[in-house]
């Protein structure tokens, strides 16, 4: 099924402003995938093993969980569109409803899952329970909002949208509360990536 709306090639030329943003997210995209790939083979490459088998399974789980992101996000940054609105930026079969919410069902909820593997294993560390118990809600709450996004796609009811988005600042509210419990009990760059990484989470549920 391919969207009602897109913008035509002989439009994109480098002066309108929608190609610079398409550019711009590309970039970014293509940036991203570079990187992982380096720590791929960083990984795939430590003296203890060479392949992702020798891996701990957290590890090779995280990795799989960040290419699903990476990636997932990538095809929707080349392939820009707006679902519910039914427009797109190339007029493709892969521009499809289907295939562009299905996509991002995936990288969401890997990025969910990661966020939940990070709390639980430094809460199993610490001995906090408060990340414990953010860590296991995480999940749930991120499958029932991309539930409300999928009807949104299919209704073209922005109310399950806004639902959706609902649900997501609550998720990352949680996840603040687990990394500020996790907060004393590091120190040096972990407690410094946590600060960053709540001052993230704090504008994802002031702009959600």
């Amino acid at each position: 099924m391919s969207l009602e709306a897109q913008v035509r090639p002989s439009s994109l030329a480098w002066s309108n402003p929608v190609a610079r943003w398409w550019g711009f997210l590309t970039l970014v995209s293509g940036a991203n995938i570079a990187v992982w790939f380096v720590l791929y083979r960083q990984l795939h490459e430590q003296p203890t093993g060479s392949s992702l088998g020798s891996m701990s399974s957290g590890t090779g789980l995280m990795l799989l969980l960040s290419a699903a992101y990476v990636f997932g996000c990538a095809f929707r940054s080349f392939l820009p569109r707006a679902d519910v609105q039914r427009i797109c930026l190339f007029d493709t079969w892969l521009s499809s409803v289907v295939v562009g919410r299905s996509v991002a069902t995936v990288a969401e909820i890997a990025f969910a899952a990661q966020w939940a593997i990070i709390l639980h294993q430094l809460g199993t560390m610490t001995g906090a329970e408060t990340a414990l118990i953010a860590a296991w809600v995480i999940v749930p709450l991120i499958l029932i909002a991309e539930c409300f996004s999928w009807y949104a796609v299919l209704t073209t009811h922005y109310l399950y949208n806004a639902i959706e988005n609902s649900l997501w600042a609550v998720a990352f509210f949680i996840v603040g509360i687990g990394l500020c419990r996790l907060l004393p009990e590091f120190d040096g760059p972990v407690r410094v990536a946590f600060i960053v990484a709540l001052s993230g989470s704090s504008a994802i549920w002031r702009f959600s």
